[in-house]
């Protein structure tokens, strides 16, 4: 807006006082039409990726609410749904989570998506949740969200040893020197 400002300054003294008043005017005037017309579609798409809609279709991770986002090689990948709106709340590709590496994937009565530095699984009685590092090593050969653990139902939490996080039938700790055990409940 500045910038506009500005040119409509340069302008302004090119010319006589109430031409220069209204250049600067309608330079300011377009300027900032522009920005919150701007900042109106972002704050629009960013509800559409976190709220969806009241439909009972909603409710459903392959709802209407999809996106495209970053892919391998620049390639775009479709998430959906509940397993879409986690990967907006932490970020998206700048997360550490970083851009998906394939398709999301039905498992059960849930879905998966993996990314390059972790997977988000969700499922209607579990809700999205991240695994990632080594707890989601041991996690995937346990069998993932289709093996003896289930779903996650915490993201990873910090523990005063290292890591744990919860699944529907057990949870994995991880230790630094200790490595990672699996334990089913």
């Amino acid at each position: 807006m500045a910038a506009a400002a500005a040119i409509g300054l340069v302008v302004a003294g090119c010319s006589d006082d109430q031409s220069a008043e209204d250049t600067v005017g309608s330079a300011t005037s377009a300027v900032q039409s522009a920005a919150e017309s701007v900042a109106s579609g972002a704050e629009s798409a960013v509800e559409s990726i976190t709220q969806g809609d009241d439909s009972p279709e909603a409710d459903e991770p392959a709802a209407d609410r999809s996106s495209a986002v970053p892919g391998p090689d620049g390639e775009q990948v479709e998430l959906s749904g509940p397993i879409l709106q986690k990967y907006a709340e932490v970020g998206g590709a700048s997360s550490p989570l970083g851009a998906a590496t394939g398709q999301q994937e039905e498992v059960g009565d849930g879905y998966v998506a993996e990314f390059e530095g972790g997977i988000i699984a969700w499922s209607p009685d579990t809700d999205s949740h991240i695994v990632w590092g080594e707890i989601r090593t041991a996690w995937e050969a346990a069998g993932g969200a289709g093996g003896d653990l289930g779903f996650p139902i915490t993201d990873e939490e910090q523990t005063p040893d290292g890591a744990r996080s919860n699944f529907q039938f057990g949870y994995i700790t991880w230790a630094p020197g200790a490595g990672t055990e699996v334990v089913q409940e």
